[in-house]
C-alpha cells in the first residue's frame, strides 16, 4: 500500500507540474500579442500627432514669413513662405494614410486641407498687394488672424481627438502588461506550491518506510529482553523473594505472563505476612504474659507493661493510667517528663480521658507548636503519632498512651487492642491483692483499737462517777444562777422602756433638726435676694461714679468710687461663700467627676498666684515632676480648694516662699497628694483643731492682723470630703505652714491616709523649673539653618503670597516650589523669631507653620499671629511629625498636616486657601428659641456682610448644618441646660462637622464648672454685655478668616452707619422698671439716663398696670419677680392679658438664675430676663435686643 502511495503521489505532481507550464506558456504568449498590439497603435497615434503639429508649424511659419515680408519688404522672407505650401501638403497627405481608418479624422482633415488652401489664397493676395502697391497699400491682417484661429480650432480638434486615442490605448497596453505580470506569477506561485506540497507528500512515505523498518528491529530487541526478564523473576519467586514484580504492564501476551506473575507474588507474600504478624502477636501477648505474672504492687507492675509495650511497639513514650473513681492518675511512664497537670486526669479530659469515655482505641495525628514533645538528652522531637488505649475487664480499670515518631501499623493497634483485656485483668487482680491486703491490716488494727477502747471505757467508767458528784453540786450552783438572771431580765426590760424613750426623744430632736435646716435654707435664700438687692444699687451707682461720664469727679473721687465697687464684689464672693456651705451642709451641693490632666490644673494655678507672689516679693513654684498626666475628680471644686489653701499661704507669708507639690503617695500609688507649704506665721498646736471649723481663725482677737471670714478651710475640708478625700495638716508657730491634700487618683473613696513624712517647713529647691525649662524648650531648635531664597525681592502689591516657616531646607524649598507652580509668592522663615514680621510686612493669605522650630517655637508663633488683630484672619495650617493635632485646632490652626504626609495634602491645603480667600459672603448658623435675639444679631453680622440663617430647634439646626453650606454655628444659651449641651454634642459628633468652629453666646455669667463643661464643645464662649456684639463680630472674624481692609469703602460707611443706629437705640425711649426696692429703682434709673432714656418707675404690680395704662407709648418693661401684694410671675400674667401689651418687651429680674426659672418667667409671660445683682452691659445689651427694631 505504502508502495503503490509513493508512486502515485510521483505520477500526479509530474502531470500537475506540465499542465501548469503549458498553461502559463498559452497565457504568457496571448498576453504578449495583445501587449505588441497595443504599443504598435500607441505608436500609430503619436505619428499622426507628430504631422498635424509640423503641419501647424509650416502654415505658422508661412504666416511668419509673409508679414515679414509686408513690413520690410525684404523678399528674403518669401523662401520659407514660397515652400510652406508644398510642405505642408505633404504632412496632411501623411495623416490621410495614417487616419485612413478613421471616418471622423478624415472629415476633419478635408475641413482643414479646404481652409488651408483658402488661407494661402489669402496670403498669396497679400504679397501680390505688396509687391504691386509698394508702400502705398495698406494690408487688412485681420481677415488673416480670422483664418489662422479657425485652422487652429480644427488642429485642436484633431490632437485631441488623438489624445483621447493614446490615453485609451496606453492604458490597454498598460492592462495586458499587468495581466502579463499577474498570470506568470501565479503560475509559479501554484507551481512552486503543488511541486512542495508533493515533494513533501514523497518525502513523509519514505520517511513512514524507513520509520516501519526501525520499529520492527527495536520490537525484537524488547521481547527478547521482556522474555529474559519474566523468566528472572519467576526464578526469584520460587526462590521466595515475594516482593519482586514485574514490571511489564503492557496488553499483549507477554504483558499478561508478567501480571499473572505478579498476582502469584503477592498471594504468596500476603499468605506468608499473614502467618508472620500472626506469631510476632501471640509471641507479644506470651512475652507480656511472662511480665505481669507473679505477686507486684502496682506501680511495679505498671512500671513493667509499659516498658515491655513501649519496646514491643517501638514506641518512643508511653504512660500508664489506673481509674480511681472520676479520676485517672498515672502510675508509670516510659521516657515520660512528670507533669503536675498531668499525673490526674478527669474522665473525659484531653485523649486518654476521652478514650476512657468511648471505651475504644482513638489516635492523634496531627499536633501543633504548643503539643507534647519528647524529650531526649540532646532535645525535644515531636511525635507523629500518638495513641490512647482503655484497659477494660469487666468494667475501665485504666488506660495507657504510647507515642511514636512514626506512625503505629494495624498489627501494633491490633496488638495493643488484644493485650489491653489482660492488662486490665492483671492491674484488676494486683488491685484486688492490695485491697485485701489492706483490710487485713484494717481488721488488725481494729482488734488492736478495740482492747485500747476496752481499757479505756474501764477508766472512763471510773471518772463518770466522779463526774456525777461534781454535777449535783453543779446542779445546785445553777439554781441560785437561774435566780439571778430572772433579776438580770427585769433590769433589761425596764432599760429597754427607757430606750425607746430616749429614740422617741432623738427622731423628734432630728425632725427638730431638719425643720432648723429647711429655716437655715429659707433664710439664706433670703438673705441672698435681701442682700443681692442692696448690693445691686451699691454695684451700679458705683460702677457709674467711676465711669465719671459728666466729667465731675477728680481722679481721687472715682478711686473711692471704684473702692466702693471692688468691695461691692468681694460681698458678692462673700455671699456665694455662705451658701456653699450651706449647701455643703444640706448635702444638695453636686459634683461631676471627669478626667482632668494635672498639667492644666497647674497652668491654672501658676497663672493665678505667681503675678500676687512677686507682688509681695515671695517665691512661689508647683513642682509636679512625679505626678500623674491625668486625674478623675471634680476640677472646679479642687481647684477651689487649692486656690483657698494658696491664697492662704501668700496671705500668711510675709516673705520667704510658698510652693505647690503634686505627687503620687509613698504609700499607696492610688492616693494622689496636693502639697501647699509655706514659710509664714504658722499655726499654735491649740488652734489647729480650730481653723477647720466654719467662722474660726487662729487669731480671732480683736488685735488680729490678718483678716477673713474663716470659711474658707471649712468650705475647703467640706469640699474634699466630697471629692473622697481629706485635707491633713502639719505646722509649728513662727516656722510655717504644710496643708496636704490626699484625694483618689480614680475618684474612688480613700483609705485612712497617712501623711507624708516631709517637714512642713523647709521647703527645698528641686528639679522642677529645670523641667519647666525643657518643657518650654521642648520644640525649640537648637540648629538655625541657612536661608533659603525665596520670592521676597519680587513681590508686588497684587501678588498672593504663602509664608512657610519650617527649618527643614529641603521640606521648605519643596514647599516653595509647589507654591510657585500654583501661582503663589512664597516667603521662607527657617527661624521662628522672623514669622510675625514677615507676616506683618508681606501679608500673606495662608501660613504653613512647623511645631519644632529655632529661638522660638510653632506655638509661640501661633500665639502671636491670633493675639495680633492685622494677623489673627490669616488661616495658618501646622505641619509636624509630633502628633499634635487636637492641639493645634484648639489653639486656632484651620487644619493639621503630620508630616510624613503633608507634601501629598499640600494640595488640599491651597485648594482651602483659595476658597477662603475667593469666597464672597460667609454664612453663620444662629441656633436660638427666642427669635427676638436671633434677629437682632442676624442683623448685626449682616451689616458686616455676613449672611446667616436662624433656626429655634435642634433637630432643625442639625438638619440645616448637614444641608446648607455653614461656616460657623452661633449658640445662645441662656442657662445652660441639657438641650444645651445636646445641640453641642450633635455638632461635633456629625461627620464633616468635627472643625466647625461654634461660639456660645450666653446672658449668664458662667461658673468655672459650667465653663469647662462648654469648652469642650465650644471654640469660644461670649457673655451678653454692651459691648458683646463687637466681641461677636472679632471672634466671627477670626473663625472665617475676615479681612477689615478687604470691604469697600463704600461697604464700610454703610457698617458704621448701621452701627451708630445700634449705638443710638436705647435714644428717647420710654421704660418702665417695677421694683419695690427704691435703691434699686434709683441706681437703674441713673443708669439709664445716661443713655438719654426715658425712666417711669413703680413700686408694685399693680401700680406697674396703672402706669402702663397712664403711658401707652412705653416701650420695654424692667420687673422684679419678688414684691409684695402682686409679685412678677402675677404682674406679667396681669399685663400680657390686655392684647395692647401682647406685644411689649418685658424683661424679669430675678435674685439669683436657678435652673427652671427661666422657663418660669417666660411661662408668665415675660420676653427676657436677668439676674441680680444687675450687670448693667448684660442690661444694655438685652434692650439693645429688644429695640433695635424700633429705630
Amino acid at each position: 500500500m505504502k508502495q503503490n502511495n509513493f508512486k502515485r503521489n510521483l505520477l500526479i505532481s509530474s502531470l500537475v507540474s506540465l499542465l501548469i507550464l503549458m498553461i502559463s506558456s498559452t497565457a504568457s504568449f496571448l498576453s504578449i500579442k495583445s501587449l505588441l498590439k497595443s504599443n504598435y497603435w500607441v505608436n500609430h497615434t503619436q505619428e499622426v500627432i507628430y504631422n498635424l503639429n509640423e503641419g501647424v508649424s509650416v502654415i505658422t511659419d508661412a504666416q511668419t514669413s509673409m508679414r515679414g515680408y509686408l513690413i520690410t519688404g525684404n523678399e528674403q522672407f518669401l523662401d520659407q513662405y514660397n515652400e510652406a505650401e508644398k510642405k505642408s501638403d505633404s504632412f496632411f497627405n501623411k495623416l490621410d494614410e495614417l487616419t485612413v481608418d478613421n471616418p471622423s479624422q478624415q472629415k476633419n482633415l478635408q475641413q482643414v486641407r479646404s481652409l488651408t488652401s483658402i488661407f494661402y489664397k489669402y496670403l498669396n493676395n497679400q504679397v501680390i498687394k505688396k509687391r504691386l502697391g509698394k508702400e502705398t497699400v495698406s494690408f487688412d491682417l485681420n481677415e488673416g488672424k480670422k483664418m489662422m484661429d479657425e485652422l487652429r480650432s480644427y488642429y485642436k480638434r484633431i490632437e485631441n481627438t488623438e489624445q483621447l486615442l493614446l490615453k485609451e490605448r496606453n492604458a490597454n497596453s498598460e492592462r495586458y502588461g499587468n495581466y502579463s505580470f499577474i498570470l506568470i506569477i501565479a503560475a509559479f506561485i501554484i507551481a512552486f506550491i503543488i511541486t512542495i506540497v508533493f515533494l513533501l507528500r514523497i518525502l513523509k512515505d519514505y520517511n513512514e518506510r524507513s520509520f516501519l523498518q526501525e520499529e520492527l528491529e527495536r520490537k525484537d530487541k524488547e521481547t527478547a529482553e521482556r522474555i529474559k526478564a519474566i523468566s528472572t523473576i519467576a526464578i526469584n519467586i520460587s526462590q521466595g523473594n515475594y516482593d519482586i514484580r514485574v514490571d511489564d504492564t503492557k496488553s499483549d501476551a507477554l504483558g499478561s505472563v508478567g501480571e499473572s506473575l505478579n498476582s502469584m507474588g503477592a498471594s504468596l507474600k500476603s499468605s506468608f505476612d499473614l502467618l508472620s504478624q500472626k506469631e510476632w502477636l501471640q509471641t507479644g501477648i506470651a512475652k507480656l504474659n511472662n511480665v505481669m505474672i507473679g505477686d507486684k504492687e502496682l506501680e511495679r507492675l505498671s512500671k513493667d507493661v509499659i516498658e515491655f509495650l513501649c519496646q514491643y511497639t517501638k514506641s518512643s513514650a508511653g504512660v500508664i493510667y489506673a481509674i480511681e473513681g472520676d479520676e485517672l492518675y498515672a502510675t508509670s511512664g516510659y521516657s515520660y517528663l512528670p507533669n503536675k497537670n498531668r499525673q490526674h486526669i478527669q474522665k473525659g479530659q484531653g485523649l486518654i480521658g476521652q478514650c476512657v469515655v468511648s471505651r475504644k482505641i482513638l489516635e492523634l495525628k496531627s499536633f501543633t507548636e504548643n503539643d507534647v514533645q519528647i524529650t531526649y538528652a540532646l532535645g525535644e522531637i515531636k511525635p507523629k503519632h500518638i495513641v490512647a488505649v482503655p484497659l477494660i475487664d469487666t468494667k475501665i480499670e485504666g488506660a495507657f498512651e504510647l507515642a511514636n515518631v512514626k506512625e503505629f501499623t494495624a498489627i501494633d493497634l491490633e496488638f495493643l487492642q488484644t493485650v489491653s483485656n489482660n492488662i486490665a485483668i492483671a492491674i484488676k487482680s494486683t488491685q484486688n491483692r492490695k485491697r485485701v491486703l489492706e483490710l487485713l491490716e484494717e481488721t488488725q488494727a481494729q482488734s488492736e483499737e478495740l482492747r485500747i477502747q476496752h481499757s479505756d471505757l474501764e477508766a472512763m467508767n471510773a471518772e463518770l462517777e466522779t463526774q456525777t458528784e461534781k454535777l449535783q453540786a453543779s446542779e445546785e450552783e445553777l439554781r441560785v444562777q437561774q435566780e439571778e438572771l430572772e433579776q438580770t431580765n427585769e433590769e433589761l426590760s425596764e432599760r429597754s422602756v427607757l430606750l425607746e424613750e430616749r429614740n422617741t426623744e432623738i427622731q423628734k430632736k432630728s425632725e427638730a433638726l431638719e425643720l432648723t435646716t429647711r429655716y437655715k435654707s429659707e433664710f439664706l435664700a433670703n438673705m441672698s435676694h435681701e442682700l443681692r438687692t442692696p448690693l445691686n444699687s451699691i454695684l451700679l451707682l458705683s460702677r457709674l461714679l467711676s465711669e465719671n461720664n459728666n466729667k465731675s469727679m477728680n481722679s481721687e473721687e472715682i478711686e473711692f468710687a471704684k473702692v466702693i465697687q471692688s468691695s461691692g464684689n468681694s460681698l458678692l464672693g462673700l455671699i456665694d461663700e455662705i451658701l456653699d456651705l450651706s449647701k455643703i451642709e444640706a448635702g444638695k451641693m453636686e459634683l461631676e467627676f471627669l478626667d482632668v490632666t494635672t498639667k492644666e490644673i497647674t497652668d491654672n494655678l501658676s497663672n493665678l498666684f505667681t503675678v500676687v507672689a512677686k507682688e509681695k516679693k515671695i517665691d512661689f513654684e508647683i513642682i509636679s515632676k512625679e505626678a500623674p498626666a491625668v486625674i478623675k475628680t471634680d476640677k472646679m471644686r479642687l481647684e477651689q480648694i487649692l486656690k483657698n489653701l494658696i491664697s492662704n499661704a501668700i496671705k500668711f507669708t510675709e516673705k520667704g516662699s510658698v510652693s505647690v507639690e503634686i505627687k503620687i503617695n509613698d504609700d499607696d500609688d492610688k492616693i494622689i497628694c496636693f502639697i501647699v507649704k509655706d514659710t509664714g506665721i504658722g499655726i499654735p498646736l491649740d488652734k489647729q483643731p480650730l481653723i477647720f471649723e466654719a467662722f474660726q481663725q487662729a487669731d480671732g482677737s480683736t488685735k488680729r492682723k490678718y483678716g477673713g471670714t474663716g470659711l474658707g478651710l471649712s468650705i475647703s475640708r467640706e469640699l474634699a470630703k466630697l471629692l473622697k478625700g481629706e485635707i491633713i495638716l502639719h505646722s509649728k508657730e513662727n516656722e510655717g505652714s504644710s496643708f496636704t491634700l490626699c484625694l483618689p487618683v480614680f475618684g474612688s473613696s480613700l483609705k485612712k491616709v497617712t501623711a507624708l513624712k516631709t517637714p512642713p517647713i523647709q521647703i527645698e529647691e528641686s528639679e522642677e523649673k529645670l523641667q519647666e525649662n525643657n518643657n518650654k524648650n521642648k520644640y525649640i531648635s537648637a540648629v538655625i539653618p541657612e536661608e533659603v531664597e525665596d520670592d521676597r525681592d519680587s513681590i508686588s502689591e497684587n501678588d498672593k503670597v504663602i509664608l512657610i516657616v519650617e527649618d527643614d531646607i529641603n521640606f521648605a524649598k519643596s514647599l516653595l516650589a509647589f507654591s510657585r507652580k500654583k501661582g503663589y509668592k512664597a516667603v521662607v522663615a527657617v527661624r521662628g523669631d522672623y514669622a510675625l514680621n514677615f507676616a506683618l510686612l508681606y501679608k500673606p493669605i495662608g501660613v504653613l507653620l512647623d511645631i519644632e522650630l529655632p529661638v522660638k517655637s510653632g506655638w509661640e508663633i501661633l500665639e502671636e499671629l491670633k493675639n495680633n488683630s492685622q494677623t489673627k484672619h490669616i488661616p495658618v495650617h501646622i505641619m509636624s511629625s509630633h502628633k499634635l493635632k487636637q492641639e493645634s485646632l484648639l489653639k486656632g490652626a484651620v487644619d493639621f498636616l503630620d508630616k510624613p504626609v503633608a507634601f501629598e495634602k499640600i494640595p488640599d491645603v491651597f485648594v482651602r486657601i483659595e476658597y477662603i480667600i475667593n469666597k464672597e459672603a460667609q454664612k453663620v448658623l444662629i441656633i436660638e428659641d427666642n427669635p427676638k435675639h436671633a434677629k437682632a444679631l442676624a442683623y448685626f453680622l449682616g451689616s458686616y456682610n455676613i449672611n446667616s440663617e436662624i433656626k429655634s430647634e435642634v433637630s432643625a439646626g442639625l438638619k440645616a448644618l448637614n444641608k446648607t453650606d455653614v461656616d460657623c454655628v452661633i449658640l445662645d444659651m441662656g442657662i445652660p441646660d441639657k438641650q444645651a449641651y445636646e445641640i453641642l454634642d450633635g455638632v461635633k459628633k456629625s461627620p464633616g462637622l468635627e472643625n466647625l468652629p461654634v461660639i456660645v453666646f450666653t446672658g449668664k455669667s458662667l461658673s468655672l464648672k459650667e465653663e469647662i463643661k462648654i469648652k469642650k464643645y465650644a471654640d469660644s464662649i461670649i457673655v451678653k454685655t454692651a459691648h458683646s456684639y463687637q466681641r461677636m463680630l472679632d471672634e466671627v472674624s477670626l473663625f472665617l478668616h475676615l479681612v477689615e481692609e478687604n470691604k469697600k469703602p463704600e461697604g464700610k460707611k454703610e457698617n458704621h452707619r448701621k452701627l451708630n443706629l445700634l449705638n443710638n437705640i436705647l435714644f428717647d425711649k420710654t421704660v418702665l422698671i417695677v421694683d419695690d426696692d427704691v435703691r434699686n429703682i434709683y441706681s437703674l434709673t441713673k443708669a439709664l439716663e445716661v443713655f438719654k432714656m426715658n425712666v417711669i418707675t413703680a413700686f408694685d404690680g399693680k401700680e406697674a398696670i396703672k402706669m402702663l395704662e397712664e403711658n401707652p407709648n412705653t416701650d420695654i418693661v424692667l420687673l422684679d419677680m419678688m414684691m409684695p401684694n402682686m409679685d412678677g410671675y402675677e404682674t406679667a400674667e396681669k399685663i400680657r392679658s390686655n392684647p395692647k401689651h401682647l406685644t411689649l418687651p418685658l424683661i424679669a429680674v430675678t435674685a439669683k438664675a436657678m435652673t427652671g426659672d427661666r422657663e418660669k418667667c417666660i411661662k408668665a409671660g415675660a420676653s427676657d430676663y436677668i439676674t441680680k445683682p444687675v450687670d448693667i452691659d448684660q442690661l444694655l445689651s438685652l434692650l439693645r435686643v429688644w429695640l433695635y427694631d424700633k429705630v
